[in-house]
């Protein structure tokens, strides 16, 4: 019997409000993981251009100096 079979089999025996939750669930899967395909297949300067400023709320600070005793 393959997963699917399996995952078919106990679905059925789930009440309704699990149901529900399992259906959430597996959109929320299926959306990320359509969205990472469509990322992996996407020309890189598309996906510069999706992504330019994304961490703009959020700057990269370096705290300390990249190496021991530089005053950077």
């Amino acid at each position: 019997m393959t997963n699917y079979e399996d995952a078919i089999q106990l679905t059925n025996r789930l009440t309704l409000t699990e149901k529900v939750l399992l259906l959430e669930h597996l959109s929320s899967v299926l959306r990320h993981d359509i969205e990472t395909e469509a990322y992996r297949h996407m020309p890189w300067e598309q996906f510069i251009d999706l992504t330019y400023g994304s961490l703009s709320d959020d700057p990269i600070e370096r705290n300390q100096p990249l190496y021991p005793g530089s005053r950077d």
